[in-house]
């Protein structure tokens, strides 16, 4: 009952602390992982992480000793930047984390960790991370702020059991997410073996090329001979709105997810438009990011849609990709940022399979695709119920046992 309820602050359920302080000169390229806010926050979306610095696995076990070092149920805390981003540490995670980014939250005291995880997300922990920061330029999370948050934490078991009703929607989330990663990764394989190393062809004939030796029958093109590519244009900025007047409205990557975008705003004025299933790429730095359109939507200067000639997304879906080392060459040029021009993009050099092979790997890849994009229907149904219950679990206004 909500009458058992009691008032505290985060500082008497747990330490609240930071790591040891790691200087630059103990960065390496291989080691133990190494996270800033970034990497936390690559983690707690189910992105895959990518890890830039390290530190010597005997230097991470002398801070684990005298320090201690993240453990399972610990959790970490985005503290400058993007504040507020709350990641439990899982089973089997080995890494240290950089002071001053991330704060450390450990050894619970009648307090479920992933209780505290949901609260941090509630609106009551976000109210108090948006209206407890500190500075004007670069907010910040201290130590001794989050240490006075005022939280209502029912008995333990109650706790418990609300944590439990949360984390099995994200359980399901997180497993849809390895399940799709699966996927692509095999339709990643398929495309490299049959069109960059030739496996299943290698019994035939074989031809030079600028590119170098290609099956017969295959030939070097521009892109633009197998898919249409629309470059953005922004609409008027009197046109945005987010009362879903108009049309969907991508400006660029920012409201990009692991594969498709997260609607944020609408336009009355649009431009240039993209079509359900279309390919949406980064053409302003970095550019070559990649999301799919999942409805027709207007789209800006800082993407392009791309479109299959002969209808075979999947197959373009994976080129760009396959393509992005190329791609990569026109990230840092220009005099403020990285871009490519429609020019450059549509007549970038690619090997222009037989349409027999396109059309072998379409039938196998666009049913990975098609479970791709079913599971990540589920699971922002799966979302939509979770930050609905939150609120509702967190107040009392449901009881679970």
């Amino acid at each position: 009952m909500r009458s058992k309820w009691r008032d505290a602050q985060l500082g008497d359920v747990c330490e609240i602390t930071s790591s040891k302080r790691i200087f630059a000169k103990e960065y390496r390229s291989v080691g133990i992982p190494f996270y800033r806010g970034k990497e936390i926050i690559e983690k707690q979306k189910g992105s895959p992480v990518s890890t830039e610095l390290y530190i010597e696995p005997a230097r991470y076990d002398e801070l684990s000793k005298k320090h201690g070092a993240p453990q399972p149920g610990d959790i970490l805390l985005t503290s400058v930047g993007t504040l507020g981003v709350p990641y439990v540490v899982q089973k089997n995670e080995k890494f240290y984390f950089k002071d001053g980014n991330l704060t450390w939250f450990r050894n619970f005291i009648d307090a479920d960790s992933l209780y505290i995880y949901y609260w941090l997300l509630s609106p009551w922990g976000r109210t108090q991370i948006d209206t407890k920061c500190i500075g004007s330029t670069q907010k910040a999370l201290t130590i001794e702020t989050l240490l006075r948050f005022d939280i209502l934490l029912p008995p333990f078991p109650e706790q418990h059991a609300i944590a439990a009703t949360l984390s099995c929607l994200d359980d399901k989330i997180e497993l849809n997410n390895k399940i799709n990663a699966n996927l692509e990764a095999q339709a990643q394989a398929i495309f490299k073996s049959w069109f960059v190393d030739f496996e299943p062809f290698q019994d035939g004939e074989f031809v030079d090329s600028e590119l170098g030796l290609i099956p017969k029958g295959w030939r070097v093109g521009a892109l633009s001979e197998i898919a249409d590519i629309t470059m953005g244009q922004s609409p008027s900025g009197k046109s945005y709105n987010e009362d879903s007047e108009g049309i969907v409205f991508y400006q660029g990557r920012a409201e990009f997810g692991w594969r498709f975008p997260t609607i944020r705003l609408y336009t009355t004025e649009p431009k240039r438009m993209a079509k359900e299933n279309d390919i949406l790429m980064s053409i302003r730095a970095p550019v070559g990011d990649i999301n799919i359109a999942t409805e027709d939507c207007c789209i800006g200067r800082g993407l392009a849609a791309v479109h299959s000639k002969a209808g075979m997304q999947s197959y373009i879906l994976y080129l760009l990709m396959n393509l992005q080392p190329q791609f990569d060459a026109y990230n840092g040029e220009g005099t403020v940022f990285g871009s490519i021009n429609q020019k450059a993009f549509n007549t970038m050099k690619t090997i222009i399979p037989s349409e027999e092979a396109i059309k072998d790997y379409e039938a196998v890849c666009n049913v990975f695709d098609t479970q791709i994009r079913a599971l990540c229907d589920q699971n922002r149904t799966l979302a939509t119920l979770r930050d609905t219950l939150l609120p509702k679990l967190m107040s009392g206004e449901i009881e679970v046992h």
